[in-house]
């Protein structure tokens, strides 16, 4: 006789296991709070300059003021970025490869930091070399601001082999170099930025002021000059034919001039026609005068030589 044997319910799930399932639903919830609260590593944009200046002067320096914006700062690193001003061909990246003097070239200056003002150099923020730095610090979020001077149109540019060639920017695309500074290849901080050279509009010069015209006085004085006069002619042709009409004619033109001179107005202004009536007037008197003295002392000498004559008679 066979008994049949109870059923044996199957084993509970065994508590380690549990614990496992636990552990790891606590590890991801972990996980997840984390990614939430942990700020992620920021996103660095594109780098990129700007100027205030729309063109550059192709026969005159110009200076740009520029503005960087998305460049890489690193905090307490060796080197920075360098601001130039050339022509850039090819892959002229120095992080891809592109080399000076070939597929960049740019105007040459000291890396001093009181040069000239082609080459700015802006540091990182705790660099060691920032004491050079003629362009400012790169700030945490990735701006600067510096200025850059354009010597204009034509430059001469260094290449790779030490020669020297002619960049002509008239005919060639120049504009704002950035990249690593101190041969640090910095991908995110290369860029170029065109420049394009036109002649600004520079103001007429001054137009000369037109003379004055000349001074009523001078006109006048001009025009009332006294002409030369001779008003002896009437006392000299009265007297004509006498030893004393003579004599009365070189007097009277020599009272005339001196009349004249006597009579010349202090005031350039007054009127011609009073002062040639006043000097006739004197002339005419001064002659009169002159003609009766030498009349009388003709006359009293022909009455005396006449009782002479006759005295000697009686005798």
């Amino acid at each position: 006789m066979t008994s049949s044997l109870p059923l044996v319910p199957p084993p509970s799930p065994r508590p380690r296991t549990l614990l496992r399932r636990v552990g790891a639903a606590a590890l991801t919830s972990l996980g997840v709070l984390a990614a939430v609260l942990v700020p992620a590593p920021p996103a660095w944009a594109a780098a990129r300059v700007t100027t205030q200046e729309t063109t550059a002067d192709p026969e005159y320096a110009t200076t740009l003021h520029l503005r960087g914006t998305g460049f890489q700062s690193v905090k307490n690193g060796f080197g920075g970025v360098y601001v130039l001003f050339g022509t850039v061909s090819g892959t002229w990246r120095p992080s891809q490869g592109g080399t000076s003097g070939v597929d960049y070239v740019y105007v040459q200056d000291s890396e001093t930091k009181d040069n000239h003002g082609y080459q700015r150099f802006v540091a990182f923020p705790g660099d060691p070399t920032a004491y050079a730095a003629n362009g400012g610090t790169l700030a945490a979020d990735g701006t600067w601001a510096a200025t850059l001077v354009v010597p204009g149109a034509v430059f001469p540019a260094k290449g790779r082999d030490g020669g020297i060639r002619q960049i002509d920017c008239r005919t060639v695309q120049c504009g704002v170099i950035t990249i690593g500074a101190h041969g640090v290849a910095s991908p995110g901080n290369e860029t170029f930025t065109p420049i394009d050279f036109a002649t600004p509009k520079r103001p007429a010069p001054a137009k000369k002021e037109a003379s004055p015209d000349p001074s009523p006085t001078k006109n006048a004085a001009s025009a009332t000059e006294t002409p030369d006069a001779s008003p002896s002619a009437t006392p000299a042709q009265e007297t004509t034919g006498s030893p004393a009409a003579t004599a009365a004619t070189d007097a009277a033109a020599t009272d005339t001039t001196d009349a004249q001179a006597s009579s010349a107005p202090a005031d350039t202004v007054v009127g011609a026609t009073s002062v040639t009536g006043v000097g006739r007037l004197a002339a005419a008197v001064g002659g009169a005068l002159v003609v009766v003295t030498l009349t009388i002392l003709w006359l009293l000498r022909r009455r005396r030589r006449r009782t002479t004559s006759v005295k000697a008679g009686e005798q």
